[in-house]
């Protein structure tokens, strides 16, 4: 999928009650992005991922920048998979199905 349908696509989810997405991104494709999800009333974070690359964030409201922030690098604890889920808009069974095939 080309980069602007993804970010369509997110944007689609974000508005509709997905708490956030996030696509890693080439820094030359950043500014027509940003506009767009913009002109779609989102928000947007941005992280740096490693030399000309970032990882961009959407999401529709504030708290769930703090939440972004506050995700450690590398997830150990059922909680930090837990929230993980959440925030990429999982339901609890899903979650709850990983947790057990992943946390032992």
């Amino acid at each position: 999928m080309e980069i602007k349908g993804e970010i369509i696509a997110y944007c689609y989810m974000v508005d509709r009650g997905k708490p956030a997405a996030c696509i890693a991104l080439q820094e030359r494709f950043i500014e027509d992005n940003l506009n767009f999800i913009k002109s779609n009333k989102l928000k947007t974070y941005i992280e740096p991922l490693s030399e000309g690359w970032v990882t961009l964030w959407i999401y529709k409201y504030s708290h769930i920048l703090d939440v972004i922030k506050s995700l450690p690098q590398y997830p150990t604890s059922t909680f930090n998979h837990w929230v993980l889920g959440k925030l990429f808009g999982y339901d609890e069974n899903s979650i709850s199905n990983y947790l057990r095939g992943k946390i032992t």
